[in-house]
C-alpha cells in the first residue's frame, strides 16, 4: 500500500494515505493464500512505533533475529555485482537526503515555525511580481519549488506519527500534521495567490504550445488545485469550504489514530487457539499469573487466529471485536465527514463527493465507476455463489467429521478464511506452515532484491553506516544505481521489516522526497521508506513468510521502485504520484511474478538446509492461485460499493452505515458481517481513499495486460524490464497514465487478460 499527503503541497502523492495501509480489518479477505494487503487497508494513520532517531551502525543481515540463519545462507549481500562501486560519502548523502526526522518533541514547535513563515516570505515575493513581469520560472516554477522545501520537512515531521516508539512523539507529529494541513488549505484558498496564477495564463494565453509538455502540464495542475478550493466561488462559499476542509482534515486524523492506538486485547488458553500454529504462539505475549496468551486485533494476531483456530468461538469472538473496532469513536467521526464531503460537493457545484473526486481520475467520472463496479459484480456473483456452495459443503463434512452438530449451516464472516484455508490443504495438498518454512526472510529479501535488480536493470547496495539520523536501529538503508551509469546514484530508500509497540501495524511505503531534474540547481533524489510487520524469529526458527506475505513483499517494493525510478521535470510528477486509481497498477504488477514457478524456485529455500520449494507443491500453489477468487473479487466490490454509495448524493446513507455495509456484504460479497458490528468504523480508506476504493480492481484490469506481453516475451527479459522501468515508472505523473499504457503496450489498455487471470475467460 502506498500512503498519500493529505495537504495540497504535495510535490509527490506521499504521505501514506495516511497509511492507507494494508489493514486487513475486519477479517479481510483472504483469497486463497493470499492475503490482499491493498483491500481494506487502514488509513491507519498508525501508531507506528518506533524509536527516537538513532546514528548507528548498520548489520549486513536482513535479519533482526536470536535464530542464526548464516549456516544455511552465507552470502548475505543484496547485490549480484561484485564489482560494487564506492558507497557515497556521508556527506553526499546527507546533502541527498533532505530530510530531519524529529527525535524529540521540542522539535517540532521551532520547525514547524520555520516552514510556515519560509513558504510565507516566498509566497510574499512571489505575488508582489508585476502582471506584465509574470514568468513561467518566477510564477509557476516559483510556487512549484517553494512548496517542495514545505513538503519535504512536512513528510519528515509527519511520517514519526506512524514509526516513533515515543507515544508523546507520535502525539505531537498528528498534532503537526493538523497545523501543517489547515496552514496549507489557507495557503491554497489566498484569493490574492490565486490571482498570480491566473495572471500567468492571462498574459501567456498560448502557454500550452510555447511551454514542453511537463511545463504546461504544471500550469494545469496548479489551476486545479486552486479550483479543488474553490477558489472560483463566491467568498461566502470560499469561507465555509475552508471551514469544511479543515474540519474533514481533523477527522481523518482522528480517525486514523483511533484505529492505529486500538488496545483491544483478548486473552486465550491454549486450548482455545486449537489448530494456530506452534511458532504463531510462541510469538504471543502471556498474561500474567494465568499463562493465558494475549491477542490483539493486529494483524500479525487476528490474521492466523481466524485463518486456522479450528475453535468457532475463539474466531467468532475475534471477527466480533474487529468488527466493532472503534465503533464508539469513529462513525460519528464518519458520519460528519460524510456530511461535510456532500456539502462541499454541493459548494463546488457536483452532484456528490464521488462526482467531485473522479473527475480527475482515469476514470473520469463517477457513473463510468459505478458501471465497472456493476460489470464486475453480475460477471462474478454466479461464480461466487457456486464458490460458497463448495464452502458450505467443507464446513457441514468437518463438523460431521468432529462429531459436533451443525447449527450454523451458512459460511458466516468468521468461518471464510478458516474454510477458505481448509480447502487449500483439502483439495491441493497446500499447507501454509509447511510452505513458509521455504521462505525464511533473509533469503526472500536478498532474492527479491535480486529479481528486481535483474528485471529493472539496477543494483542495490546497503549503506551500513548510515549517516543520518533515523527512527529505529532495526532500520536498513539501500541505495539504488542505474546499471547503464553505474557512477550515479538514483535514489535511497529505507526498510523497517518488524513489528514493534506503537508501529504502524500493517504494511505499507512513504514516499519521503520526490525525485526529479531540471537542472544541476533544481533536482533532488527520490527517498522512501518501506514499513513492514514480518514475523521475528524465535530462538527455535527465523523468520518466515508465508506465500501471502512473499507476494506483499513484491507488492510493496513496487512502490518502492515506483518512486526510486522517476525521472521527471518537477517534483510534483515524481514516482507514485500518478492519477488514485492508477498508483496500485505496477505494485499489482510486480506481486505477479509470485506466481511464477521459476520465481518461487528461485526465492526459496529451506530455512534447515537450503532445500527448494518440491516441485509437486509449487504446481500444487499454483494450481491454487484461483481458489475462491470470485469470493475474494466479490468482497473487493463490497468495499468499493459502499465506498460509492456512501458518498453518492444519497444523503440518508449518511446515518445509516450499517445497514448500507451488511446490505452489501449480503447481496455483493455473500457473506454477512456478524450483528452489531460496523467494518465501517475501522475502513482506513475512507480517509484517503475516499470514493476511490475501486482503484484496486480498476488497476489490476492494466496490471494484468502490463504483465500479458511479459509473459509472452519472458517475464525476465530484461530489455522489457527496462522498458517497463522507463516508460512507465520514471514517467510518474508527468502525463495521463492511459497514454503511459498506451505507449508501453503499443494499443489500448484490454480488459480481455485481467479476465483470463481469474479464470472467467480462456
Amino acid at each position: 500500500m502506498l500512503t498519500f499527503n493529505r495537504v495540497l503541497f504535495k510535490t509527490n502523492n506521499s504521505k501514506l494515505l495516511n497509511s492507507i495501509s494494508s489493514s486487513i480489518s475486519c477479517i479481510l479477505n483472504n483469497h486463497n493464500n493470499t492475503i490482499k494487503y491493498t483491500y481494506q487497508q487502514q488509513q491507519v494513520k498508525s501508531s507506528s512505533s518506533s524509536s527516537p532517531s538513532f546514528k548507528y551502525s548498520t548489520s549486513s543481515s536482513l535479519s533482526s533475529s536470536v535464530y542464526n540463519s548464516s549456516r544455511y545462507f552465507s552470502n548475505s549481500s543484496v547485490t549480484r555485482n561484485n564489482n560494487k562501486m564506492t558507497i557515497p560519502s556521508a556527506e553526499k548523502i546527507q546533502k541527498d537526503i533532505n530530510l530531519r526526522f524529529p527525535s524529540k518533541v521540542e522539535d517540532f514547535a521551532p520547525r514547524i515555525a520555520k516552514m510556515i513563515k519560509d513558504h510565507e516570505q516566498g509566497i510574499s515575493e512571489l505575488i508582489a511580481i508585476a502582471k506584465d513581469k509574470r514568468t513561467f520560472v518566477n510564477t509557476i516554477e516559483k510556487l512549484e519549488f517553494l512548496n517542495l522545501d514545505f513538503a519535504n520537512e512536512e513528510n519528515a515531521i509527519t511520517f514519526v506519527s506512524n514509526v516513533s516508539a515515543v507515544k508523546e512523539i507520535r502525539d505531537a507529529s498528528n498534532a503537526a500534521e493538523s497545523e501543517l494541513n489547515k496552514y496549507s488549505i489557507k495557503t491554497y484558498m489566498r484569493e490574492d495567490l490565486y490571482n498570480a496564477i491566473t495572471e500567468y495564463v492571462q498574459v501567456n494565453p498560448d502557454y500550452q504550445t510555447k511551454l514542453v509538455p511537463q511545463q504546461a502540464r504544471l500550469v494545469k495542475k496548479t489551476l486545479e488545485d486552486f479550483e479543488k478550493n474553490g477558489l472560483q466561488l463566491p467568498k461566502e462559499k470560499r469561507d465555509r469550504l475552508k471551514e469544511i476542509k479543515e474540519k474533514i482534515s481533523d477527522n481523518g486524523i482522528a480517525y486514523s489514530q483511533h484505529i492505529a492506538e486500538d488496545k483491544t486485547t483478548v486473552a486465550f488458553t491454549k486450548d482455545e487457539l486449537k489448530g494456530v500454529p506452534e511458532d504463531i504462539l510462541e510469538g504471543f505475549q502471556k498474561e500474567e499469573g494465568t499463562g493465558k496468551y494475549l491477542a490483539t486485533l493486529k494483524y500479525p494476531d487476528l490474521v492466523p487466529i481466524v485463518k486456522y483456530c479450528q475453535v468457532t468461538e475463539t474466531r467468532k469472538k475475534m471477527d466480533y471485536l474487529n468488527g466493532r473496532k472503534c465503533i464508539d469513536t469513529n462513525l460519528e467521526i464518519l458520519q460528519n465527514t460524510l456530511k461535510l464531503r456532500f456539502e462541499a460537493a454541493q459548494l463546488r457545484g457536483q452532484p456528490d463527493w464521488a462526482s467531485t473526486v473522479t473527475q480527475y481520475y482515469m476514470a473520469k467520472n463517477a457513473t463510468n465507476v459505478r458501471n465497472f463496479i456493476s460489470r464486475m459484480t453480475d460477471l462474478l456473483k454466479p461464480h461466487g455463489v457456486e464458490e460458497l456452495k463448495r464452502l458450505q459443503e467443507l464446513k457441514k463434512s468437518d463438523y460431521e467429521s468432529r462429531g459436533e452438530p451443525l447449527l450454523e449451516p451458512e459460511i458466516k464472516s468468521y468461518d471464510y478464511q478458516y474454510y477458505n484455508n481448509l480447502m487449500l490443504v483439502k483439495d491441493f495438498q497446500v499447507d501454509n506452515n509447511l510452505v513458509k518454512e521455504y521462505f525464511p526472510l533473509e533469503l526472500v529479501s536478498k532474492e527479491l532484491f535480486n529479481v528486481y535488480q535483474e528485471l529493472l536493470d539496477v543494483t542495490f547496495e546497503e549503506v551500513k553506516e548510515i549517516p543520518i539520523q533515523v527512527w529505529h536501529p532495526e532500520v536498513k538503508m539501500y541505495l539504488v544505481r542505474d546499471n547503464q551509469n553505474k557512477d550515479v546514484v538514483k535514489g535511497y530508500f529505507f526498510l523497517d521489516l518488524y513489528p514493534r509497540e506503537g508501529k504502524f501495524s500493517h504494511f505499507a511505503v512513504w514516499p519521503l522526497q520526490p525525485g526529479f531534474k531540471l537542472d544541476d540547481s533544481h533536482s533532488s533524489l527520490p527517498v522512501a521508506a518501506m514499513v513492514c510487520n514480518f514475523t521475528k524469529s524465535t530462538p527455535s526458527q527465523p523468520s518466515l513468510l508465508t506465500h501471502d506475505e512473499v507476494v506483499t513483499y513484491f507488492h510493496e517494493f513496487g512502490h518502492v521502485m515506483h518512486n526510486m525510478s522517476s525521472e521527471v521535470m518537477y517534483p510534483r510528477f515524481s514516482g507514485t504520484s500518478v492519477e488514485r486509481d492508477a498508483v496500485e497498477m505496477p505494485s499489482q504488477e510486480f506481486e505477479l511474478w509470485c506466481w511464477d514457478s521459476n520465481i518461487l524456485n528461485r526465492i526459496s529455500g529451506h530455512y534447515k538446509d537450503g532445500s527448494k520449494l518440491p516441485t509437486d507443491l509449487v504446481q500444487r500453489m499454483l494450481d491454487s492461485k484461483n481458489l475462491n477468487i470470485s469470493l475474494f473479487y466479490l468482497r473487493q466490490l463490497l468495499f468499493s460499493s459502499f465506498d460509492q454509495k456512501i458518498h453518492s448524493n444519497e444523503t440518508e446513507c449518511f446515518d445509516k452505515l450499517s445497514e448500507v455495509w451488511r446490505h452489501y456484504a449480503k447481496n455483493v460479497a455473500l457473506i454477512e458481517n456478524q450483528p452489531n458490528t460496523n467494518p465501517a468504523a475501522n475502513f482506513g480508506h475512507l480517509f484517503g481513499y475516499d470514493a476511490s476504493y475501486y482503484s484496486y480492481m480498476w488497476s489490476e484490469v492494466f496490471s494484468a495486460d502490463i504483465f500479458s506481453v511479459f509473459e509472452k516475451n519472458g517475464i525476465m527479459n530484461k530489455e522489457l524490464g527496462r522498458k517497463f522501468r522507463t516508460q512507465v515508472l520514471a514517467v510518474g505523473g508527468s502525463q495521463d497514465t492511459s497514454i503511459t499504457l498506451k505507449n508501453f503496450l503499443g494499443r489500448d489498455p484490454e480488459e480481455a487478460p485481467f479476465l483470463k487471470s481469474l479464470g472467467l475467460t480462456k
